[in-house]
């Protein structure tokens, strides 16, 4: 049982989120326009790249447009990932450019699931001299990352669910899973050759603001 003094501020609360459910929703059931969203997450490699890197956290911010159920748009996606021993001091840093479509399961919902597909443009890159198969040359300055990047595509599925706070802020949470493939990268210095393609599975955490 709810203590006597605590019942009278849980009932004004369920009130207020009653009088302001119905404005809220009929807000979010109407706008169509320009939105915003940028997150943080944790996502593991699997496929021809776990064997040099393990897990990293990418962060991605987004802007899009939406004309009703769907929203259209464009995000950029980097992350840093942990190499696997004895070079777990190392990292391999990632880039995504990436066009994606998001379908709106309960538009209008203080949550509203969503499914969101994507495709673009990658790049994996090692961070450090140590990948790099030949010395660095002399004008090199120090500091400087002499390893090459590899270029590739990619493509993926998210699931997730917004959180509607207020007419123009939400919270993001959702799962992710892509595949990616990209020219031949080699690490002879662990005895590694022609990674190309990988997979990554991950969730992600952030915010929506639709202004």
């Amino acid at each position: 049982m709810c203590p006597g003094h605590l019942r009278l501020p849980l009932i004004c609360a369920a009130l207020g989120l009653v009088i302001n459910a119905g404005p809220l929703l009929g807000q979010q059931e109407q706008r169509n326009g320009f939105g915003f969203s940028g997150s943080l997450g944790w996502s593991t490699i699997s496929g021809d790249y776990s064997e040099l890197i393990t897990s990293g956290i990418p962060g991605e911010g987004s802007i899009w447009y939406q004309p009703g159920w769907w929203r259209v748009g464009v995000s950029l996606h980097v992350a840093s990932y942990d190499v696997v021993e004895p070079f777990s001091s190392e990292s391999i840093s990632q880039v995504e450019f990436q066009l994606f479509g998001t379908f709106l399961f309960l538009r209008g919902n203080l949550f509203q699931p969503y499914a969101q597909v994507r495709a673009g443009a990658t790049r994996w890159r090692p961070e450090g001299p140590i990948f790099d198969p030949n010395p660095p040359p002399p004008d090199v300055p120090p500091g400087e990352n002499p390893a090459p990047g590899r270029d590739g595509f990619q493509g993926g599925l998210v699931i997730g669910s917004e959180f509607w706070v207020t007419k123009n802020f939400g919270i993001d949470v959702g799962g992710l899973f892509s595949a990616f493939s990209t020219e031949d990268l080699d690490v002879p210095i662990l005895g590694i050759t022609g990674l190309s393609s990988g997979s990554e599975l991950g969730f992600r955490v952030g915010v929506v603001w639709f202004p």
